[in-house]
């Protein structure tokens, strides 16, 4: 099973990693990135795609600008036509804030989610929970709204939304699936880290799913893992990736004004 993460906000890219990145990648996925209007949301799909090359290259042999990806109707990539290597494999992505994450197994079905703890500017505590009321369970909102401060609610609320997207992506559902239906039991974190939270499906216990939570850097990273026996007592699992853990094409894209465009953006609104 492969978790890893890559900090896109400390990553400045030099043109010829930028152009290296590019060339690794399709053109359509090359012309989506490019559509981004900073490079904060630039870097993020960037580095999202490259942890799934990567991955594909080294679990197949395969170069990573070889891989045909497309979407299903969820919108979840897949690869067309994969080697025997890769049939099975399970993946997911995702980015927000400062991190882009990246999940794969060949035994178990896979979700990944990254939140990053924060509030909308103008708006309370309570007035955003008014609006996110329908999602969670009475069980969940006690928890939720436990701590005695905003700021620790803030912190159980996007925990427990990081376990939702999660597990409703790797059951390749998205929100269709009721997210009331779903109650998470949170279990402790320890330095961070928290292996122990199960989830009930329509009231019934499902220990076929394993749930794995990182918080760091004020961000929930959690991964959704159904089918899969997994130790709890196991820390060594999440890696944090930096350009060079990443196998990118060794040639860079010729054209340099990909990288011009990409370089003149703000980096956030």
């Amino acid at each position: 099973m492969i978790r890893h993460i890559f900090k896109t906000s400390t990553w400045n890219p030099t043109e010829r990693e930028w152009l290296r990145a590019a060339n690794t990648l399709s053109e359509p996925e090359r012309e989506r990135i490019s559509q981004f209007m900073y490079k904060r949301d630039a870097k993020q799909s960037m580095a999202g795609r490259l942890m799934m090359r990567s991955c594909f290259a080294q679990l197949s042999g395969e170069t990573p600008e070889s891989f045909h990806l497309s979407r299903d109707e969820s919108g979840k990539p897949y690869i067309v036509d994969p080697s025997p290597s890769l049939s099975s494999l399970s993946f997911n992505v995702s980015h927000a804030g400062d991190y882009a994450a990246f999940a794969a197994s060949t035994t178990a079905k896979i979700g990944v989610d990254v939140m990053k703890v924060e509030l909308r500017r103008n708006t309370s505590v309570q007035q955003f929970f008014s609006h996110m009321k329908r999602q969670f369970t009475d069980f969940e909102w006690q928890k939720i709204r436990s701590p005695a401060t905003d700021r620790g609610k803030l912190v159980n609320f996007y925990r427990h939304w990081c376990l939702k997207e999660s597990y409703v992506k790797a059951i390749g559902t998205g929100l269709k699936f009721g997210l009331q239906r779903i109650q998470f039991d949170l279990g402790d974190l320890e330095n961070g880290i928290c292996k122990s939270t199960t989830v009930s499906v329509d009231g019934v216990l499902d220990l076929n799913w394993k749930f794995e939570e990182i918080f760091q850097d004020n961000h929930f990273v959690t991964i959704a893992m159904g089918n899969v026996e997994f130790s709890p007592e196991d820390r060594a699992s999440v890696k944090l990736l930096n350009f060079s853990d990443l196998v990118v094409s060794e040639d860079p894209l010729s054209d340099k004004f990909y990288f011009a465009s990409f370089d003149e953006k703000k980096e956030l609104p």
